[in-house]
């Protein structure tokens, strides 16, 4: 994860920061982890309402001054280090991870065992999670995050709640894993798959087989002939999600 300096943007708007902890309905029997501890103003709140807090924070002065301004808490484990190289348990998460790592956070978060997350996200990635198919923000990433987690809108932000004021809206959501999630082997097929955004389904299953040197018959044998004649980002994510498993399994 990117170096945080202290200019960066940083969440300060308590009320808002509550009502995520609101959100998760932290109790004293969840263990909750954080994502960049920043100066500390989530983590606070976290470590008031949790049995156990594990919190992050990459830069060195921040996690200084998060350290100094924590340090009457028992019940958290305040890390200097990559959030992402992680293998903490928890069960619950809040953060407000650096915008651009969304991607890589929600790949992540695929893998984990949890019960409920809440996230701020740069209000565009928020809307490419929550977009259909055939819309310009229906991505890879968001079949990754729709079949991995159901997702809820909660709220806006604005750029007044942090500082110093970035030039983006935020948007809070709530995910939770699904039952069925998807298993994280076959996100390199999905990615893979919607690097043919514009192309029909079957001239990318073709492509994709013919540079892997596999058979894409066995695939056609397989799925509804309709499927094949869609463009790759018309595609459910149902449809998506099938169709990068035979990849993967051929």
């Amino acid at each position: 994860m990117k170096r945080r300096s202290l200019g960066q943007h940083l969440f300060i708007d308590e009320k808002l920061l509550n009502e995520m902890v609101e959100f998760a309905s932290i109790s004293k029997k969840d263990v909750v982890f954080e994502f960049g501890s920043g100066t500390g103003n989530l983590t606070e709140i976290l470590c008031n309402r949790a049995r156990k807090v594990i919190s992050y924070e990459i830069d060195k002065d921040l996690y200084e001054i998060a350290k100094s301004r924590l340090s009457k808490f028992n019940n958290l484990n305040l890390i200097h280090g990559d959030a992402f190289k992680s293998r903490h348990n928890f069960n619950k998460l809040i953060s407000n991870i650096p915008y651009s790592k969304s991607s890589e956070f929600i790949e992540w978060l695929s893998k984990k065992n949890f019960d409920k997350a809440i996230v701020t996200f740069q209000k565009e990635f928020a809307e490419k999670l929550l977009s259909q198919q055939g819309s310009k923000d229906y991505r890879a990433i968001t079949i990754i995050a729709r079949s991995s987690f159901d997702i809820e809108p909660l709220m806006i932000v604005g750029r007044e709640a942090f500082r110093p004021r970035p030039k983006v809206t935020s948007f809070i959501l709530s995910l939770k894993p699904k039952k069925d999630k998807i298993n994280d082997t076959i996100i390199p097929c999905i990615k893979l798959l919607f690097s043919f955004r514009g192309k029909k389904a079957i001239n990318a299953i073709k492509t994709i087989c013919e540079k892997e040197s596999k058979n894409y018959e066995n695939i056609l044998k397989k799925l509804n002939s309709e499927i094949f004649q869609k463009r790759v980002e018309k595609l459910t994510v149902e449809e998506s999600v099938m169709i990068a498993k035979e990849l993967c399994s051929l």
